[in-house]
């Protein structure tokens, strides 16, 4: 049995995503929780970790072998209950782009157990083996669509501060764990904004540019300005950083997935946090069925 929870504030719900959700193939048996848990008025982040902290307490205290968090803006494909619970791994996402900020891949590379990646976004070969074979070991990263099982949320705590929804700290907390993540390349994600514009995983910010400062410059993102310091490595939209390039202040670095070399810095420009919205009023829906024996 799944918990599928959707955190939400101001009657911020989606209908496409209670259609989508509604519209799941699938015979595994999921509740369906659409939540206002916002115990801290005018705290948005506090009021995020808050809902996922209700979430992992209501999945522990019913009888539930999973979690899956979709959050309010999301649509999710037909298959993605089946494709993520047949997953045999205690984390596993779907695929979608992070909203705020630079338009990326919310699965960050995995580089061990000790350490956090960034957005797969900045390593196009790495992406495109990945989306070819449909799956792939990350390091996290958000809520957005994202299914937890029974032992990783007896072991593992939902935290963050004023600058963290939660799921950075819960991605390197599992990670330190020892808890296996994996992302579903094959249950791709649109992610709405809040003008209606749909952000789709492999139109949208599928892949950006990592580039080295040749000089300083102030140079547009496409949502502000970013001052640019010469010799430092700075994240950057494709066609933002190829106009830079021709002009001659910065060289990109990524299009052939390179490392960075020993002592060089890396300067992200990925620093926005997704936030979790919900209405007053939850609702759920129920489906009874046999559950699946997992499978990778």
């Amino acid at each position: 049995m799944i918990l599928v929870f959707t955190p939400t504030i101001d009657d911020g719900l989606r209908p496409e995503t209670g259609a989508s959700i509604a519209a799941q193939k699938t015979d595994i048996p999921f509740v369906w929780e659409v939540s206002d848990h916002n115990p801290f008025p005018g705290q948005r982040a506090a009021n995020i970790v808050a809902q996922y902290q209700h979430a992992f307490a209501m999945a522990l205290a019913g009888d539930f072998d999973a979690l899956l968090t979709v959050e309010h803006d999301m649509v999710i494909p037909p298959d993605a209950i089946d494709k993520l619970y047949s997953t045999d791994a205690p984390v596993v996402y779907g695929v979608y782009v992070l909203r705020h900020g630079m338009k990326v891949l919310n699965a960050w590379q995995y580089l061990g157990n000790s350490n956090m990646g960034m957005s797969l976004s900045l390593y196009p070969q790495e992406l495109r083996e990945y989306r070819k074979r449909g799956w792939a070991q990350v390091s996290g990263v958000g809520w957005g669509c994202t299914l937890i099982r029974r032992p990783v949320l007896e072991q593992v705590i939902v935290r963050g501060d004023n600058n963290d929804a939660g799921d950075l700290a819960f991605a390197s907390d599992c990670s330190r764990a020892g808890f296996r993540m994996i992302a579903r390349f094959d249950v791709p994600c649109d992610h709405i904004e809040p003008d209606g514009n749909i952000l789709k995983p492999y139109q949208n910010g599928g892949t950006v540019s990592r580039v080295l400062a040749l000089q300083d410059v102030v140079a547009p993102t496409g949502t502000g300005s970013l001052a640019m310091k010469k010799g430092t490595y700075y994240t950057l939209p494709d066609d933002i950083a190829d106009d830079l390039r021709r002009g001659g202040y910065v060289e990109i670095t990524n299009e052939d997935a390179s490392e960075l070399e020993p002592g060089e810095v890396e300067q992200p420009d990925i620093t926005a946090r997704e936030m979790a919205v919900d209405p007053k009023a939850a609702t759920r829906g129920k489906r009874q069925a046999p559950r699946p024996s997992y499978k990778s």
